[in-house]
């Protein structure tokens, strides 16, 4: 409406100076061609300015995020951790979630090296708690948890992390591509080890039938793939990260009988030491303890 106001001012004004001879066509049409470049412009930077208050807005938000304090702090000189035999220990566990009951009470398990354990119970049990507690998002209230002797409350939370790949029952994917999304458990590969990976869990037959292949953007939280393929890819992720310690929740709950026992064969022949928590009768025949 502005830029329509303006040029009927202008045009008004230039008849009236082409009256009194001081305007000529030509300078009329050459001003106006001028004056729409620079509206033009305008716009291009009202837009931008637009975008530009909401891209603050969105990090504001997010530093705000960053900045908040963590739950689950470091000790004091909290040391990395050193795994060998990546032997897991609860030790008359205790935990609560606030003023709740028990979650957990004088709870022990002890898992050697190598060993493949199935934690099978009601809903509610208490599975899914212990998986969080073996990755520290939440602080105990009695016992000790160990790793190879180690108190995972006195090392450092991001050493604790790396040595542990964790493939959740809802899997979290990112609007990136396949291949992103899967180089996310270990930044630092190729695209080659990236395939390889996806061969192992059963994603790479699906992958490559896709237009754009790994380039393929999955969209919001995977939005665009089966809930057996989302999770077929967070297992690649997992394969590919390589940890000593693996625990699935149970990961393989969307997959077919077939495809849930070639990736448990395949996941076998990776990790030493396992810890997944699974409902479905055929999973348990690749578990040890249960």
């Amino acid at each position: 409406m502005f830029v329509i106001i303006i040029q009927i001012v202008l045009l008004f004004v230039a008849v009236h100076l082409w009256n009194n001879g001081l305007l000529t066509v030509g300078d009329f049409i050459l001003i106006q061609a001028y004056l729409l470049v620079i509206f033009e412009r305008l716009v291009s930077i009202n837009r931008a300015l637009r975008r530009f208050n909401d891209a603050i807005a969105d990090a504001t938000e997010s530093v705000e995020l960053l900045q908040m304090p963590h739950e689950v702090a470091d000790v004091p000189h909290a040391k990395p951790l050193v795994t060998a035999a990546s032997h897991i220990e609860f030790k008359q566990v205790n935990f609560n979630f606030k003023k709740e009951v028990a979650v957990l009470k004088d709870f022990s398990v002890n898992i050697i090296s190598g060993e493949k354990v199935a934690l099978v119970g009601p809903s509610g049990a208490g599975k899914t708690t212990i998986t969080k507690l073996l990755l520290r998002l939440y602080d105990i209230q009695g016992g000790s948890i160990e790793i190879d002797g180690q108190n995972i409350a006195h090392v450092t939370q991001d050493s604790l992390r790396e040595q542990i790949a964790f493939v959740p029952q809802e899997p979290i994917l990112f609007h990136r591509t396949l291949m992103e999304n899967i180089r996310y458990g270990r930044r630092d590969t190729t695209d080659k080890e990236v395939m390889e990976a996806a061969k192992k869990a059963h994603c790479h037959e699906f992958i490559t039938s896709l237009p754009e292949r790994y380039n393929t953007y999955v969209g919001e939280r995977g939005v665009k793939l089966s809930g057996g393929e989302r999770q077929r890819v967070a297992i690649a992720r997992a394969i590919l990260k390589n940890s000593p310690i693996l625990i699935l929740d149970e990961a393989t709950s969307s997959l077919d009988s077939q495809s849930e026992a070639l990736i448990q064969d395949a996941l076998a022949t990776l990790y030493g030491g396992k810890d997944c928590s699974c409902y479905r009768p055929p999973a348990l025949n690749y578990y040890e303890n249960g």
